[in-house]
């Protein structure tokens, strides 16, 4: 506050003081609010709380004062404030005690509600005269949590009640002032109502801060002054101790300073200096922005209310033209750099913009230099808060060309306002704040059937046909044309010659045509008329993609290159029955998204139009049209005689066969299923005569053709393509059919490939496994994965069409493959059987194992990577394919297709016990490591040939074995020498598989049979280094090589 320089100046300020809010000398408050809690019948002369001032200059005296009211939940005031009072040195204490009479009238006054929070203000000066006006820093508010029940006793208090208010620590600090207490730790209703509670503060902040907590008096204050710019926040944490004994409790809480800005840093220029060079050439429009020069303040960004008056930033002409026609545009914006204490503070960029204050005209040229001059008025020093910054602009001049000559073609048939082409003088895209007006001019014949329309949003100009009886005529075959093009400003010109040729013959169209393409609502419909705007003469379907509201909605158009496209464009303008798809002014109806300002942005299904009634609609595709037209019809009578022919003859056949072998009996197999077209199958499953499922699938049973299942197009197949034939296998709610696919994937002719299905006593349960199964298989693509090749989900069962696997699973190819013998193991035992003169089919070798291995891997090493875990990974689940590939399958739907030996039954389903990982068994974790389990027990599958694991032990008692650290015994085929003494993957689950390399010496197969077997036993020894083999070796990515 400035001295006053008379008596009678200085007996106004007092008599001011008291009416000012504000703090004296500029005192202010570290809180801009307290919390503390108060209880009924508190004890009178209780303290409650101190509040603190901080000096903004040395020798600074607070005087607090307290509000005269008391303020409830509607910042309304309750009561006289009779119960509060506040000391010189900030202490806040309980004048009277608050009884249950005040209490209740207190809670009346607020509405009647219950009285949960009251809050007073505390003052650095006088209260003023509105004093439901509290603001920061001269004021601040303290807030009681009141409570209606007496203190509690002293020892049912918690630690954080006895040591911390309910509210957190946080705190405002000014830089550059002096330092001085801020806070004081102990709550003080409980040091006074407890004496015997003694607890011990700590303040955490590190060495060299900036903060001293006294030990004896608890109070926190700066130990020196604060930079803003060395460091903006010190989040700090309090301790509180209280010792018992030999016991020690403790609590922590934040504690917050933040240090407050002030105007003390200079101005200084950022980028590329205090000088910018500009040219304006094309873009001449009011508004463009010609330069930009920034300026780096280390200050925060200025409030809005103080920008203006902080920061100004002048532009000096040096004539009244530059004056006239630039203005300069200031707008800051925050940013972070690095502090000089470590880490980064806020700062401010200014950007001072030399921005156009009109449209410039073409052929103004000059050259000049613009001065700014930028101001920061409360920068205080050291320095200067002054910059002078320079625009050094050169306007440049436009001229008019245009294209030496355009040649165009337009049909003879096209009906008005159809768009031909466009004209364009140079550079016209880059073009702003230049109006250019084009004409055309007709040469010689009297054949003037076009017009040309200036283009403001482009500075083109669209020509259209203007005259369609000219346009037939049969003589005009060639139309010639002058484009001039001006400027209307400066009037200045371009010209250049047009060549139209008209092709094709005119046909007379069929009467009742309406007038306006967008009318139609059907494919068939639009195609046969024409319309405003057809430059074909007849109008264009454009098919939508049909997704729900789009912008590639199906409508009948003009021309499809122009409407719609979301603009109305110069000639769409001139006639609301063009193109009212984009122009319409009035209302729409259906699903729709609104354009700009006017027209359809995106709507739903197909949308059609009436301009005469101001309206369009956004409807679902007509249920009503006809689906088939005359071709269609006889090629589907010719289909179903062919078909009922090939019927008969089939029969025949069938029964001819039937009689010729009736002597035998009839085979049970499903080799003997007829083939029949995917339709055949049942759209509505009936349990009658099937086994029934259990209660937990009972309580799902749902009949699941009742579920809608929504179409994805890119992997939808047509079911009629479909013919489905032998049941390769099939579980208790699934089975898997071989079946032949018609044109799949754009093939020729059929395609074997494998469908995978629910069984009719299927719940809802097993469908959503199926789901998951197709979703999951949509996501991948590997050589050793199974492959989806699409999928029937629409008005029937849901089927899966897979890759077909010639061998069928794994444990089946390995068990056929005893039947050759048993000395697969021997001297050439290395070598892959294909690479045998005439090997058996069944025939295996070490080689095929270690090969079998590998591709599994590659593909478990594909899943890891894309973050899916298969949680059954079993011999059963994988099919060897055409040339012993390996695939890996069943991702969803496998828990119905088990083997009863290898599962037992849950609440929800069967669980392949003895593939499982230990956590998975009994925790319910799946994750990759849990698959490298299984694919240990998958390598000691493929050693034993198909062996079930865990040979003997039934699955219900095998998880108090494992708990146990039971593990599968070396297999007999895998000899003592080969018994290299590695870490069992099923040991060390978090261990990573190093395959082998694939090769022919004996090492490599002895490795792998050892690594096949320890895999599976869990040798316990695996802490020894081996020289050949695999290895196990830690890694996030499991399966990789």
């Amino acid at each position: 506050m400035a001295k006053a320089t008379s008596g009678a100046v200085g007996l106004w300020l007092l008599l001011l003081l008291p009416l000012l809010g504000e703090a004296p000398l500029g005192l202010y408050f570290p809180r801009d609010a307290y919390w503390e809690r108060l209880y009924l019948d508190q004890p009178a002369h209780t303290p409650l709380l101190y509040v603190h001032a901080l000096q903004d200059m040395p020798g600074e005296v607070p005087r607090f004062h307290v509000g005269q009211h008391l303020y409830g939940v509607y910042h309304k005031p309750l009561h006289k404030n009779d119960w509060i009072r506040v000391e010189d040195t900030g202490l806040l204490y309980l004048n009277r005690s608050l009884d249950r009479d005040s209490w209740e009238q207190l809670s009346l006054r607020n509405g009647g509600f219950p009285l949960l929070t009251i809050f007073l203000h505390v003052f650095l000066s006088y209260p003023p005269l509105r004093e439901g006006e509290c603001h920061w820093p001269g004021c601040t508010r303290v807030y009681f949590s009141f409570i209606n029940t007496s203190f509690p006793a002293c020892s049912s208090l918690s630690l954080r009640e006895i040591c911390f208010p309910e509210n957190g620590l946080s705190f405002r600090i000014r830089e550059n002032r002096p330092s001085g207490t801020f806070h004081q730790f102990r709550l003080l209703p409980v040091h006074f109502l407890c004496p015997n509670i003694s607890v011990a503060y700590r303040l955490l902040q590190g060495d060299g801060g900036p903060f001293r907590c006294a030990p004896d008096s608890l109070k926190v204050s700066t130990q020196r002054v604060l930079d803003r710019e060395h460091r903006e926040r010190f989040d700090l944490v309090a301790t509180c101790t209280m010792r018992s004994g030999a016991h020690e409790d403790e609590v922590r809480e934040p504690f917050l300073v933040t240090v407050y800005d002030e105007d003390d840093s200079a101005p200084s220029v950022s980028g590329v200096g205090d000088t910018a060079n500009a040219e304006v050439a094309f873009r001449r429009k009011e508004g463009t922005v010609v330069a930009t020069l920034r300026v780096f303040d280390a200050d925060v960004v200025p409030a809005s209310s103080e920008l203006a008056r902080r920061y100004t930033g002048t532009l000096l002409p040096r004539d009244p033209w530059a004056q006239e026609h630039f203005r300069l545009e200031h707008v800051p914006n925050e940013t972070r750099v690095a502090a000089e204490g470590g880490g980064t503070v806020r700062a401010t960029v200014h950007d001072f913009k030399l921005v156009l204050n009109q449209s410039l005209p073409i052929s103004e040229s000059r050259a000049l230099q613009l001065d700014v001059l930028v101001n920061d008025s409360t920068f205080q020093g050291p320095g200067s808060g002054v910059l002078l910054l320079h625009f050094n602009v050169s306007v440049l001049p436009i001229h008019l060309r245009l294209t030496s000559t355009y040649s165009f073609s337009v049909s003879r048939k096209a009906h008005r306002y159809a768009q031909v082409g466009k004209v364009c003088v140079e550079h016209c895209w880059e073009l702003s704040g230049v109006r250019v007006q084009y004409k055309l001019q007709p040469s010689g014949v009297n054949c003037s059937a076009l017009g040309v329309l200036s283009s403001a949003k482009d500075t083109s100009g669209t020509l259209f046909v203007n005259d369609t009886e000219a346009l037939q005529r049969p003589e005009c075959d060639e139309l010639q044309y002058t484009v001039v093009a001006t400027d209307q400003e400066t009037h200045a010109q371009a010209q250049a010659a047009l060549l139209v040729t008209v092709e094709g013959t005119y046909v007379a169209e069929a009467a009742g045509c309406p007038l306006s393409c967008a009318v139609s609502k059907r494919h068939p419909d639009c195609e046969e008329c024409g319309g405003l705007g057809a430059l074909s003469g007849r109008c264009e379907w454009r098919q939508g993609d049909g997704k729900g509201i789009s912008r590639n909605f199906s409508t009948c158009s003009p021309s499809t290159r122009t409407c719609p496209d979301g603009h109305c464009d110069v000639v769409e303008n001139q006639d609301p029955h063009i193109c009212p798809q984009d122009c319409l002014r009035g209302s729409i109806v259906g699903g729709y998204e609104p354009g700009e300002r006017r027209g359809i942005r995106a709507g739903h299904g197909t949308c059609s139009c009436f301009p005469e009634e101001k309206k369009c609609f956004c409807e679902p595709e007509d249920s009503q049209a006809p689906l088939c037209d005359d071709l269609c019809r006889t090629v589907i009578a010719a289909a179903v005689l062919f078909s009922f022919i090939v019927s008969v003859l089939l029969s025949t056949f069938c029964v001819h066969r039937y009689h010729k072998h009736a002597h035998k009996p009839p085979i049970a197999s499903a080799e003997m299923t007829f083939c029949r077209p995917a339709q055949a199958f049942p759209i509505s499953y009936s349990s009658a005569g099937a086994r029934r499922p259990s209660l937990d699938s009972m309580e799902n049973q749902v009949s699941v053709d009742t579920v809608k299942i929504q179409e994805d197009p890119k992997w939808e197949f047509p079911r009629k393509d479909l013919v489905l034939g032998k049941t390769l296998g099939e579980g208790e709610f699934g089975k898997v059919v071989k079946a032949t696919a018609f044109r799949l994937k754009g093939r020729a002719g059929y395609t074997t490939v494998a469908v995978k299905m629910l069984k009719e006593n299927a719940s809802q349960s097993e469908l959503r496994d199926l789901m998951s199964e197709f979703n999951l298989l949509k996501q991948v693509n590997h050589p050793h994965v199974i492959r989806l090749y699409g999928a029937c989900s629409q008005d029937g069962p849901l089927l899966l069409i897979v890759e077909y696997a010639k061998y069928g699973s794994l444990r089946g190819f390995l068990r056929d493959s005893r039947k050759v013998g048993p000395g697969y193991v021997g001297n050439g035992g290395s070598r892959n059987s294909g690479t045998l003169d005439h090997p058996d089919e069944r025939a295996l070798t070490m080689g095929d194992l270690i090969s079998f291995a590998w591709q599994i891997s590659r593909g478990m090493q594909y899943l890891a990577e894309m973050k899916l875990v298969h949680r059954d990974l079993a011999a059963r689940n994988i099919l060897v394919a055409e040339g012993r590939k390996m695939k890996i399958s069943d991702f969803g739907l496998s828990r119905d297709v088990y083997e009863e030996d290898s599962y037992v039954k849950r609440s929800k389903g069967r669980i392949p016990v003895k593939w499982m990982a230990i956590e998975s068994l009994f925790d319910h974790i799946y994750t990759t490591q849990s698959d490298v389990w299984s694919f240990g027990v998958l390598l000691w599958e493929i050693v034993t040939l198909g062996g079930n694991p865990y040979p003997g032990i039934p699955p219900e008692r095998l998880f108090n074995l494992l708990k146990t650290g039971h593990r599968m015994d070396r297999p007999d085929n895998c000899s003592e020498e080969m018994n290299m003494p590695v870490g069992g993957v099923t040991s060390h689950p978090h261990l990573k598989v190093q395959s082998p390399h694939r090769g022919t010496s004996c090492s490599a197969c002895r490795a792998c049979c050892s690594w096949c077997f320890c895999t599976a036993s869990c040798c316990s020894a695996g802490s020894r280094n081996q020289t050949s083999g695999p290895r196990l070796r830690t890694s996030a990515k499991t399966w990789r090589r």
